[in-house]
């Protein structure tokens, strides 16, 4: 057999096949000594191996379970990429002069947030800073996006999403995202319908470019129904890879796995 990847995972990059508007992510796994193809086992028999050992993505320290995607308990109370502001903007202090790492926030809050929509298992309202812009619609399985508002700063930006949260969902539908691909529905008047509605409220924003982008997955089939597999309980799962959306691996009997969710964790895939 081939080793696609041997290493501790970490989320999934890709690599743009497509246009700046028409993305077509090629997925792959890398580290200090491999950089494995993801997008070409599709299709094909693949076998994951998780030895049982898992290393603290921050520090590497070796440990038992992980806390916020494959840190330790230490990191994930003093790094700031699991700041509390991370998943809820609205509470970013960055602005104060308050952060775990103000450097990091410099280069992570107090700059250009986007409030975005997104069509990722449903309609929903989402955050990211602009340097993100595909990357997080697309390790969130979206396959289309637009964005509404843009902020100075992640505070504002998580004040105009708690707002956009009355009439919005803030969440992806996992299981509805894998299972089929969302109507490609018109976002501009949605968008409009978004800024209507903000024009109410008293939030400092400025309105964004009306760009619509577009994200076709690598997916050959899609299944009916989903089960996600955790390594740490199924050490070693095996089967024909039949598509790639988001950060999840999905094979043809229905069995996904979060690649992000496995962060730190020391595994050989083969083809």
């Amino acid at each position: 057999m081939q080793t696609l990847f041997e290493g501790n995972l970490s989320k999934m990059r890709f690599k743009n096949n497509g246009t700046e508007t028409a993305i077509k992510p090629n997925y792959y796994l890398a580290n200090d000594n491999f950089e494995g193809d993801i997008n070409s086992a599709i299709g094909q028999e693949i076998e994951i191996d998780f030895n049982g050992k898992i290393n603290c993505i921050a520090c590497g320290k070796e440990i038992k379970k992980t806390y916020a995607q494959g840190f330790c308990y230490p990191c994930f109370i003093s790094v700031p990429q699991t700041e509390e502001c991370v998943l809820r903007p609205e509470l970013c202090r960055a602005h104060e002069g308050i952060a775990r790492d103000m450097e990091y926030a410099k280069e992570n809050c107090l700059t250009n947030q986007y409030i975005y929509l997104a069509l990722s298992g449903g309609l929903k309202v989402g955050v990211t800073r602009y340097t993100q812009v595909p990357t997080r619609w697309v390790d969130q399985g979206a396959v289309k996006a637009i964005k509404v508002a843009v902020t100075a700063n992640r505070h504002n930006a998580g004040l105009v999403e708690i707002a956009l949260k009355n009439i919005l969902a803030d969440r992806t539908n996992w299981r509805k995202m894998l299972t089929q691909n969302d109507e490609l529905l018109p976002l501009l008047g949605e968008k409009h319908k978004a800024l209507e509605f903000l024009n109410t409220q008293s939030l400092q924003y400025s309105i964004a470019d009306d760009t619509e982008y577009t994200i076709e997955y690598p997916v050959a089939d899609f299944p009916k129904k989903v089960t996600s597999i955790d390594l740490a309980k199924r050490p070693k799962v095996s089967g024909k890879l039949s598509g790639i959306k988001g950060q999840y691996l999905i094979f043809d009997d229905g069995n996904v796995i979060n690649i992000r969710k496995h962060a730190g964790f020391y595994v050989t895939i083969q083809q």
